[in-house]
């Protein structure tokens, strides 16, 4: 953990990300890799329920996808259990979230978290950018919350390092033109970032806790461990993926969905307390 200058650094990025503002967030896990099909398919297999749509593409190593945010947090449930953690999410699926504005979303779950909890659980956004901007200091050691344009620590995307649409039509200064994969790469493929992490730029959008709003940043200056808007119509995605173009793969760039809204471009990776 540490503090650092939170939004786009670049002046590159849209009215939700260009107010730069400083928030702390304390120490914590964040999974090395993406959440596998195979490790969501051992949590369908013990809980009886149906396995995700591959689309085609194989599973294994390759992300889950088509899993909704609701079915990330069963998945951290779960796997805290597993572990023999206590789990950070009380979900009541019989009671109508009041804080959730989307009309689409046919759930609504109620989910109360226990931030104080050791299980695993979704990244914050903010915890989400800091570890997508890790850098190597001057001395040799990994840092959060660096001045990076993408989660692999560089600030030119290429797709020979990150699965994204490098169609030469969407080309910009700051992206090399070339492959165009049209589908995920297993999660322990590609470049990593400071921090070892893989794929926190393309492959897939990741899930995080946080509700969305357009202006939530001219409210969480100075902020420590800030968890988002108290309601929303649609929960946060972060960091691009196969499908979409280099302005929206940058570790500042911002994505929301509703929570219960599938697709084969998102997925997520887990966190932990320290």
């Amino acid at each position: 953990g540490g503090t650092f200058a939170m939004g786009d650094q670049f002046g590159e990025g849209g009215a939700d990300e260009l107010l730069v503002h400083n928030v702390t967030v304390s120490d914590f896990y964040l999974s090395k890799y993406e959440v596998s099909l195979e490790e969501f398919d051992a949590f369908c297999s013990a809980t009886g329920r149906e396995k995700p749509s591959d689309s085609g593409w194989g599973r294994g190593k390759r992300p889950a996808i088509n899993v909704d945010w609701y079915d990330a947090l069963e998945y951290c449930n779960w796997l805290s259990a597993q572990h023999g953690l206590k789990t950070v999410y009380a979900i009541d699926k019989t009671t109508k979230d009041p804080n959730n504005n989307n009309a689409d979303d046919t759930k609504k779950w109620t989910v109360q978290p226990d931030w104080n909890a050791n299980g695993y659980r979704l990244p914050t956004e903010a915890e989400w950018e800091y570890a997508a901007r890790a850098v190597r200091t001057a001395s040799g050691s990994a840092q959060g919350g660096g001045k990076v344009r993408f989660g692999n620590g560089r600030d030119i995307i290429d797709p020979s390092e990150i699965n994204f649409d490098a169609t030469a039509a969407y080309k910009k200064p700051y992206s090399v033109a070339g492959e165009y994969r049209r589908q995920t790469v297993p999660v322990d493929e590609l470049s990593s970032n400071a921090f070892g992490l893989k794929n926190m730029t393309g492959n897939v959008w990741e899930w995080c806790w946080d509700w969305y709003a357009g202006d939530i940043y001219q409210n969480t200056d100075g902020a420590r461990d800030p968890k988002g808007a108290a309601s929303g119509a649609g929960r946060v995605l972060r960091g691009g993926s196969w499908y979409f173009n280099p302005d929206l793969c940058r570790a500042s760039g911002r994505g929301r969905r509703g929570p219960n809204l599938q697709a084969h471009f998102t997925g997520f990776r887990v966190a932990r307390h320290l």
